[in-house]
């Protein structure tokens, strides 16, 4: 067995050792020693260059010989030690230290490890309330140390770290050791391990209290995705803490949990605290995108209208291509974090070679979150004035629809793997307030699959069909448009479609786009692409599609990916290219 223990002598010979160190200096001395370790590299031989004094001297100071053989004749079992955490106990060290000729020093140390401490016998065992903590039993039998596994002690004090943290974190507050040890028993070069886990009793979530918040604390505590009397869990706390600090409303939030006067059911109140936004906010911004132009925005926002949280929202933008102003009224909903009511109303203008176009815009709509789906039922009702190629006609739509959205991404910015779906409908009547009869569906499918630790395959599906008494009457936001940065790559933005005869894009009953993209990390947070996309915009369903390849570079910046394309259209006469420039996630 290993008793470790300081002796007399050794404690003497230190001290005479440090004595000697602050005398003056004689005229035998020493300015350098290279040490020399064979046998063992990687963490091993790290850890003893970390532990061998003599391999750590000061190189500002000068050392008397003798301090120098003192050291080396310590170095045996410096060595010795180091390697015991990696569980070699029967390490040999054959030791050299020789005086070259210039006066220096040359320490060698060739170490043989000899096999490894394995353990014969190890026991864990979990107490307490969390004894069938499912969380708690598949850490330990994912990482639990088993007979015939080599002695490495910073497993053993991971595993310790891991299960005590996670107990934790899991709301058994007093969780700790009752018996952990490690018995070595050097003559058999074996171990035994014996670690006894009491958890004590789990806690559970007591009344949520808002401390003198500007809002109602109905309000807050709706973003709590837990109840009283659930099992506590810190990441819930966590969760709450990043829900509330991303809603906008306040500077700071401060979450605790009051220990002291948890109650008899072991109920822990959570107490909220909160310092409030500005609550007005100014915007303004300047940018570029190859299917706007150059825009110039700017925003007043009022981060709370009342108590209840209900938010104001407005942006004015001016772009050389398609302007825009909204105003929009924000009603937090039960989850307010995902669910919401909002009240819109818009103006925007919009022109290219095909068409112009005015459209006046109010909006209502209802969103509701559950799992990983979101629904949205709309009503819109408006009115566009708009010109495609020489006609020109005014229209007037209520348009009531619902729309189904799916996200499953590992990463809301650098997705690896990923997909997200989104499902719509709606339609009006002639009945209705409305020019004619509609029915439009449409659907969006785009995926992020990693093939290796460089290579990514993204892919896009995008289909839309109308039915329609009276397509001309339908202004171009009720109709479909193909070609632009998020669509054909390769050709001008909405400029692919059925054409009239002066040759303007009219826009189409149908629409069919798909792309396929490889691209390629070749450092952190830049990658290269290839790819090519197909697609057009229909009266008929089985008209032709066009096509066009191309290759660009993507930055992965803190708001999402920038991505600069170059795009042949290979359908078009003379193969033109063009320059694509776009912000956002992949998905």
């Amino acid at each position: 067995m290993i008793t470790l223990a300081k002796t007399k002598l050794a404690n003497l010979a230190l001290f005479f050792f440090l004595l000697a160190a602050s005398l003056p200096l004689q005229a035998s001395t020493v300015t350098h020693v290279s040490v020399d370790i064979r046998g063992i590299d990687g963490r091993l031989l790290d850890n003893v260059n970390a532990y061998l004094q003599i391999a750590n001297l000061d190189p500002e100071r000068r050392y008397v010989n003798y301090q120098i053989r003192y050291l080396h004749r310590k170095a045996a079992a410096e060595i010795k030690a180091a390697l015991q955490p990696f569980g070699y106990y029967q390490v040999d060290v054959d030791s050299r230290l020789t005086a070259t000729d210039d006066g220096r020093w040359q320490a060698s140390y060739q170490v043989t490890l000899n096999e490894p401490v394995t353990f014969a016998q190890t026991q864990w065992q979990i107490d307490g309330e969390g004894r069938d903590d499912e969380v708690l039993q598949k850490l330990l039998a994912n990482n639990k140390i088993e007979p015939g596994d080599t002695l490495i002690h910073s497993r053993y004090e991971s595993i310790k770290s891991a299960l005590l943290r996670q107990a934790i974190q899991r709301g058994y507050q007093n969780a700790r050791y009752k018996q952990a040890q490690i018995t070595v028993d050097t003559e058999r070069n074996s171990a035994d391990l014996e670690v006894i886990f009491d958890t004590g009793p789990r806690y559970f979530f007591g009344e949520l209290t808002v401390v003198d918040s500007h809002l109602d604390a109905d309000l807050i505590r709706r973003y709590a995705r837990f109840k009283q009397g659930t099992p506590y869990l810190n990441s819930e706390l966590s969760r709450l803490q990043v829900d509330l600090g991303n809603s906008d409303y306040f500077s700071q939030v401060t979450i605790r949990s009051d220990w002291q006067n948890a109650d008899s059911n072991q109920q822990v109140p959570v107490n909220v605290e909160t310092q409030a936004n500005e609550q007005t906010q100014y915007r303004y911004g300047i940018g570029y995108g190859t299917d706007t132009g150059v825009r110039l925005t700017a925003g007043l926002d009022r981060r709370w209208v009342n108590k209840q949280g209900h938010q104001f929202r407005s942006q004015l933008q001016l772009a050389q291509y398609e302007s825009q102003a909204t105003a929009i009224y924000h009603v937090p909903g039960k989850k307010p974090q995902m669910d919401y009511q909002q009240y819109r109303a818009e103006i925007g203008d919009k022109e290219n070679d095909s068409l112009d176009s005015r459209l006046y815009q109010l909006q209502a709509l209802d969103v509701y979150t559950y799992a990983r789906w979101q629904r949205e039922y709309n009503i819109s009702l408006l009115r566009e004035d708009f010109r495609i190629g020489d006609e020109r006609d005014s229209s007037s739509f209520f348009v009531p629809g619902m729309e189904w959205r799916y996200l499953n991404a590992d990463d809301r910015i650098n997705v690896s793997n990923g997909w997200r779906l989104t499902l719509g409908l709606r339609g009006a009547a002639e009945s209705v307030l409305s020019e004619t009869n509609l029915l439009q569906g449409y659907a969006e499918l785009k995926t992020v699959w990693s093939l290796t630790e460089h290579w990514r395959l993204l892919s896009r599906v995008e289909i839309g069909a109308s039915y329609t008494d009276n397509f001309d009457v339908l202004p171009p936001s009720l109709r479909f448009f193909a070609g632009g940065d998020n669509s054909v790559r390769g050709y001008a933005y909405e400029q692919l479609g059925p054409k009239d005869d002066s040759g303007a894009v009219t826009g189409g009953k149908y629409l069919a786009v798909a792309s396929a993209e490889f691209d390629y990390r070749f450092a952190d947070n830049w990658r290269v692409a290839l790819f090519t996309d197909i697609g057009n915009s229909m009266i008929e369903p089985n008209q032709a599609l066009k096509q066009s390849v191309g290759f660009g570079f993507r930055w992965i910046s803190p708001v999402g990916a920038i991505r600069l394309d170059l795009a042949q259209a290979i359908d078009e006469p003379g193969d033109p290219w063009r320059l694509h420039f776009t912000l956002g996630s992949d998905l």
